[in-house]
């Protein structure tokens, strides 16, 4: 599947495309050039991602996307600096 930032890119920016299913089959014909993005964290090394994205999941939180939908739905990432 895709492949997370390395951790020399630890504080970047990750940007995500809109959630299509919990497995990584929903996302293998994505075209990464066209997707939107819909969802933006930061990268925080070992898989870890500081985000948030609804009250209900407890707000901003942070979580180690390996293996996760949101691995699957990572598009690219990189430093605004």
């Amino acid at each position: 599947m895709c492949c997370l930032p390395s951790d020399s890119l630890v504080l970047s920016l990750m940007f995500f495309t809109n959630y299509a299913g919990t497995k990584a089959s929903s996302y293998a014909n994505i075209n990464k050039d066209k997707a939107v993005i819909s969802h933006v964290g930061i990268y925080l090394g070992n898989g870890q991602v500081l985000h948030t994205y609804s009250t209900e999941s407890g707000g901003v939180r942070t979580n180690d996307i390996t293996g996760t939908h949101w691995e699957y739905r990572f598009l690219f990432g990189g430093s605004a600096l």
